[in-house]
């Protein structure tokens, strides 16, 4: 081989090699998106419809002291889970960035300056106020040992969430407040039964 050859041969291997970082760069950075999915009407349309499935259990948030803390009357929302709701559900909820009761908080910055529950609130409001969502959002009320009921229920796949405020009692654990939830995976038909909502303290999540 002739110096000229091998000469055209490392020019050709280093225009192969340049000509292959744009594409690798890409591939690095698209994970670390971050923009919201847009509503898709579509892939709501199978959790419109009445279904035979069911859903009971309990809602209640672990206090410090390790007791069950229930709050008669609370909102459970059974929400849809498709990509436009796991968005808001990952970053608002499972991760959620509001101060605790004890005053510490997430490593995320605050989303609001008040209250604990002040924030909770925002948080709830960020998926509950967009009207697109109204018809496929199911709400029942827990009674007041905490727990609820679901009926007519299409299978899929849902989040099951709610704030739950403290009852305003005189001792600590009673006014306890946050966000307690649960992912189901209903089939067709399903009753599901002795489902256990709490805020994932403890290793019942």
């Amino acid at each position: 081989m002739t110096w000229r050859d091998r000469q055209l041969r490392c020019w050709l291997a280093g225009l192969l090699l340049l000509s292959g970082f744009p594409v690798a760069t890409a591939q690095a950075v698209a994970p670390g998106s971050s923009s919201p999915p847009s509503f898709n009407e579509k892939e709501f349309f199978a959790y419109r419809a009445k279904g035979r499935g069911s859903a009971a259990g309990q809602v209640f948030l672990r206090a410090p002291s390790g007791k069950a803390v229930t709050q008669a009357g609370a909102s459970i929302y059974l929400i849809p889970m498709v990509p436009y709701t796991r968005h808001w559900f990952e970053k608002h909820v499972r991760d959620y960035s509001c101060p605790l009761k004890g005053g510490a908080s997430s490593s995320e910055p605050h989303m609001t300056q008040g209250s604990p529950v002040e924030c909770l609130r925002e948080v709830m409001a960020q998926l509950l106020t967009d009207k697109r969502l109204i018809p496929y959002l199911r709400t029942t009320r827990a009674n007041p040992s905490g727990h609820f009921w679901f009926t007519k229920l299409p299978g899929g796949r849902y989040y099951v969430v709610s704030l739950l405020e403290g009852s305003g009692g005189a001792q600590q654990d009673e006014r306890a407040v946050g966000i307690a939830w649960l992912t189901i995976d209903l089939e067709a038909d399903e009753k599901a039964t002795n489902l256990v909502v709490t805020d994932c303290k403890s290793s019942l999540c």
